[in-house]
Order: structure tokens, then sequence, then C-alpha cells
């Protein structure tokens, strides 16, 4: 039986990026416009926050992940930049902390952009999309933004530009294919993927949503399980779907009681816990006041599937501290 719970009573306005830490069991998330980074302790239900300080390029917090070796060290989509900041396992419960460096900043031609989802691939290099401000949500100037690469030597290249809103990503496991979302095309992308070079090419589409009767679902987060099937998040659809990548279908879905699905990821000690985050973002303040599950983060367990765990950034540990210094 499948079974959904709200982690806690708290509500987030703009939950995203579930990030599952293998070493220490907890669940990282952010809420992106109020620039907080989550983590939350299923065993103990113990959470902790941090605020991330406004960076030269905007407040927003969109993703957080962890630093290879180093497991106090985050890289965090801040406003247009990558930067690094440091959350201490033994820091306390709510902390308010500032860029410990800014790696790199992009999109220039278009300050009013932010970073948007980022993940780490099959070799630990960061791709991370950005998106234009939006007049509500998958309203925005087109093709003004682009997906980056950040790579393990800390230089930064593009993947694919000319999009609009970057969202999902996800590798299969035998890392020859990448997965990827422009929300506001209402499509899901795959590409042929090299794992040594990191370039990716032959974009083809996986599943079109309008084609799929999808109606005004919104494609965002999204993952990938060890059968090679694809879990993503629906924006505006209280659901997630579960898709078939070689059949482009749709072979399940699963009901949220949010209406905004932002994001998910596979997690627990044995990955069959799939997280889900939500939004409260465009959804009336009566609502959202007499309804907790709006902007709710949800556990899903009894799916029957299973996730593998997720790659930490690989970065050259000295070339990060020379950042720093």
């Amino acid at each position: 039986m499948v079974d959904v719970k709200q982690l806690t009573p708290l509500s987030y306005q703009l939950g995203e990026g579930p990030y599952w830490d293998e070493t220490n069991q907890y669940l990282l998330f952010v809420d992106i416009m109020k620039g907080d980074v989550h983590r939350h302790y299923p065993d103990n239900l113990k959470q902790q926050t941090i605020h991330v300080e406004e960076g030269p390029t905007g407040d927003s917090v969109s993703f957080a992940l962890p630093v290879e070796g180093k497991p106090s060290y985050l890289v965090v989509g801040l406003g247009r930049s990558l930067a690094l900041v440091e959350w201490p396992l033994d820091a306390p419960d709510t902390l308010t902390v500032k860029a410990k460096a800014i790696l790199h900043s992009v999109d220039q031609h278009s300050p009013t952009n932010r970073f948007n989802d980022g993940k780490c691939d099959p070799m630990g290099r960061i791709w991370a999309g950005t998106m234009a401000a939006e007049t509500a949500p998958g309203v925005l100037a087109k093709h003004k933004a682009a997906l980056y690469t950040l790579n393990t030597d800390l230089s930064i290249a593009t993947g694919v530009d000319k999009i609009s809103l970057s969202n999902g990503l996800a590798w299969n496991k035998e890392a020859t294919t990448m997965y990827y979302i422009d929300s506001t095309d209402y499509a899901i992308y795959a590409f042929n993927y090299n794992a040594a070079s990191g370039k990716i090419d032959n974009r083809r589409t996986v599943l079109d949503y309008k084609a799929a009767s999808l109606g005004d679902d919104i494609p965002d987060g999204m993952t990938i399980d060890n059968n090679g099937n694809l879990w993503v998040a629906n924006f505006y659809g209280h659901k997630v779907i579960c898709i078939d990548p070689q059949v482009g279908k749709i072979i399940r879905q699963v009901s949220l009681p949010a209406s905004n699905i932002t994001s998910v990821c596979w997690g627990g000690t044995d990955y069959s816990t799939l997280y889900v985050t939500s939004s409260q973002v465009g959804i009336s303040e009566d609502k959202v006041r007499t309804d907790k599950a709006q902007g709710g983060v949800f556990a899903v367990t009894g799916l029957g599937a299973q996730g593998a765990p997720p790659t930490n950034f690989k970065v050259d540990l000295s070339l990060l501290k020379s950042k720093i210094n």
C-alpha cells in the first residue's frame, strides 16, 4: 500500500531541492525565496535551518549540494551565483550564515535571473540551470536562461543555452543518458551523455505533456529509480508521475495532498522512500492558512521502487581552499 505522510506540520513558501545525505541520514532541502536551507532527520524528527545572507547577485537559495570530503561544506545556488557555505553538524538549530566564497556568477545579460534546479552527475560535477523572473508560476521571459556545468576543477561551462526555466535532472545507471526538463516547454528531454567529458548531445523528447493530456500541469523536479523509470513532480498537478522513458509513457501516478509539487528524491536507509517538496506560490492566503499540506514536505512509501545514493560534488579541495582564501 502506498502511504503518504507529511514530515512535520511545517510548510514552506517554495520548497525545493530535496537531497538525501547518505552519510548522516538526513533530508536536505531549501525554501528558495526565503533563502533558507533545511535538514530534517526522519529518525528523531530533528530539524535544523540556516538562512543564507544575500549574495552579490540575489538572495534566493535554489539548491544545496554537499562537497565530497568536506561534510560541513555545501555549494548553493545563491541568486545567479554558485556559492560555498559552511554548516557544521553541531551548529545551533537555527543559524544565519554568509557565503564563504562565490565560485561563479552567470547570466550577466539578465540580472533578474536566478539559479533554479541543481544536481550532481555520476562523476561529481554540478549541473545547475537558471530561469528568468516569474510574474506567475511558469510565466516568464523565454530563452534567457541556460544550463551550466560546474566541473571538479571549478571551471564552468554552458551545457544548454536559450532555455527558459531549468528544472529536473537525472542520469541513467549506465551513465549514458541525461534527462532534463525545461518547464515551459512542457516536455521531458533526453540527451546522450558522456561521463568522461561531461558533454551532452542528441536532444530528443521523452514525454510531451500536452500530448499526454496532462492539462495545465508543469513538469518540475525529477529523479530516477533503479529500473530506469523517471519520477516527475507536477506543479499544479497534485501528483508525481512515473514515466518509462524507453517508450515515453506514463506508467503510474501518485496523488499528493498539496497542489504545487516541486521536486522529488529517493532516500531512507534503503532508498525506497520518495521525498517530495511542494510550494505555496500561486495559492490563496486563505488556503495556505487553513491547509498546512500546501508547501509541505512528504515521505511516500510502499511504491515498490528504489533509487540509488546521490553523488556529492567531487571538487579538487585544494582549488576550493584557494577560492576561500
